[in-house]
């Protein structure tokens, strides 16, 4: 039996992007463990995951991380500068022990891991193990000519992660802010979203489309025929945004279509109690089940985000809000699978036009979403990347 461990960022988004791979490595026969410097068990567990580990008395993911207080950091130049520099470089050699000494009790056969865990690349080469990147962006994929924030921030981190990779004898390439391993980074996408254009660093990115875990077998009765369905989410970490919460809210009322809007503990807030009678505010939704029957998505713009919605053939409305999400933003529009608007200024007459148009059985988003989600079927997706593991293996 194969071993294979992930290792990821202590984050529920990061961590869902590895399930429908570990599901199909699991199917295989391979042993599947995860690894995250928190302890995220009550992320994986209840999820069917039980072989976790962290570093001894490790706590749960900071709560600082997400919500209220992780929006705010976000809306702060220098303070997301600070941020990300903390967590891919400053927090990375204090890392690489822990993760080493697990790696050398479990003895896995390869490491997956998420390309911004610097400190996982460095204890698997340490340790002699062959790892691969399972990319939770599309980082792997921006090119060159692309300018943005994030691209700017890592630039200027640039000496300090060839530094942190020299001093452990490594030869590192970055894309935007992954590291891509020599052996393959997977990346969940195809060139229907990229283009063809697409930056060649020396190192193999296998594009792969999305890899979601198999979806459970429908039971009982068929759903009833109702109003089309739109889903809303900012994500799990940065979703507390009232000022676009709001706008949508306004905008619903407009729409003919039911909303199902995630908004973490702004669900029992004032905004939501004065919610239109065509929404269903939730604190949490089951994302995935959701967009199998969504008929358009207003998202913050999360890799895992639209990879989803984009595999359920799912057009966007996009509102960007920091890092990686205004590149994926611009990939959606340039694709033709969705529209682009910001939601703290837009006037909500306008979004529910946008969103009016968006739902239309004939909108060309929803032709052009149709066809990156057969493309994304054609490239294998999560048995194409346990083929692949299990190979390096």
């Amino acid at each position: 039996m194969k071993h294979v461990l992930f290792v990821g960022l202590p984050e529920r988004g990061h961590l869902h992007a590895f399930l429908g791979a570990a599901e199909a490595l699991r199917c295989r026969g391979a042993r599947v463990s995860f690894y995250a410097p928190r302890d995220v068990g009550a992320i994986l567990r209840p999820l069917g995951w039980d072989d976790v580990h962290a570093p001894d008395g490790a706590g749960p993911p900071a709560a600082e991380h997400r919500g209220e207080a992780f929006a705010q950091l976000v809306a702060d130049r220098m303070r997301l500068r600070a941020w990300i520099r903390a967590m891919l470089v400053d927090a990375a050699e204090p890392s690489i022990a822990p993760l080493r000494a697990c790696l050398a009790r479990l003895r896995p056969d390869v490491v997956v891991i998420d390309p911004m865990a610097y400190f996982a690349a460095i204890a698997a080469h340490e340790e002699h193990v062959p790892w691969l990147g399972l990319s939770t962006s599309l980082n792997p994929c921006i090119r060159d000519d692309v300018e943005s924030e994030l691209v700017a921030t890592l630039r200027s981190l640039d000496d300090a992660r060839h530094a942190l990779f020299a001093a452990h004898g490594m030869t590192a390439r970055f894309r935007v802010s992954d590291v891509l391993s020599p052996r393959g980074t997977f990346v969940l996408s195809t060139p229907a979203l990229l283009g063809n254009r697409l930056p060649d660093d020396g190192a193999p990115v296998h594009l792969v489309g999305a890899a979601l875990p198999e979806s459970p077998r429908a039971t009982g009765s068929p759903p009833r025929r109702e109003r089309p369905l739109v889903y809303v989410s900012f994500g799990s970490q940065a979703y507390h945004q009232p000022a676009r919460l709001g706008v949508v809210l306004e905008a619903a009322k407009a729409v003919d279509a039911r909303f199902v809007v995630a908004m973490g503990e702004l669900a029992s807030s004032s905004l939501a109690h004065e919610a239109p009678p065509n929404v269903e505010v939730t604190d949490f939704a089951p994302q995935v089940e959701l967009l199998a029957t969504a008929r358009v998505a207003i998202t913050h713009g999360g890799a895992s985000s639209v990879h989803e919605a984009l595999a359920h053939a799912v057009p966007l409305l996009v509102s960007p809000i920091c890092n990686d999400q205004h590149h994926n933003a611009a990939l959606v529009a340039s694709a033709g699978a969705g529209r682009v608007v910001d939601l703290s200024r837009a006037p909500a007459a306008d979004v529910a036009a946008s969103l009016r148009a968006l739902l239309a059985v004939d909108a060309p988003e929803r032709a052009a979403a149709s066809a990156i989600a057969r493309s994304y079927r054609e490239a294998g997706g999560a048995r194409r990347i346990a083929d692949l593991v299990l190979g390096a293996a």
